[in-house]
């Protein structure tokens, strides 16, 4: 993992898994969905947390209370939004290829039974 200033991440590629950074602290787990091609100082991105699929804030809000209440909801973990807050002194910090690799298969590891785990061991993550 790398922290970048909001220009050196404006030249990282489409598909760059990134958090908000702040000293000492990680905000959100995203990923970049647009270059520099008419897009200077914004750019597109999918939140990965919360990652609600809905057509509104208003029925993302009304999934929230649903899940508040212990029902289960769809996620969409393919909707983009744009950043547009233009905060020059933005910090990101940058998942690296290995991070994001451990990342998947720490997620796999979590999804499997304790008698499933030692099969995980096993898994290779292909490019």
């Amino acid at each position: 993992m790398k922290i970048l200033t909001r220009k050196q991440f404006m030249n990282t590629p489409i598909g760059t898994v990134f958090s908000y950074y702040e000293p000492q602290c990680f905000r959100d787990l995203m990923i970049k969905q647009s270059d520099l091609s008419g897009w200077e100082t914004d750019f597109l991105y999918d939140n990965i947390i919360g990652a609600l699929e809905s057509e509104s804030s208003d029925e993302y809000s009304n999934k929230c209370v649903k899940m508040e209440a212990g029902e289960s909801v769809l996620m969409d973990f393919e909707a983009t939004s744009r950043e547009g807050l233009f905060e020059e002194e933005q910090l990101f910090a940058v998942y690296e290829k290995e991070d994001v690799e451990k990342l998947i298969k720490r997620l796999i590891l979590s999804s499997l039974s304790p008698k499933s785990s030692e099969k995980a061991e096993g898994i290779n993550i292909k490019e």
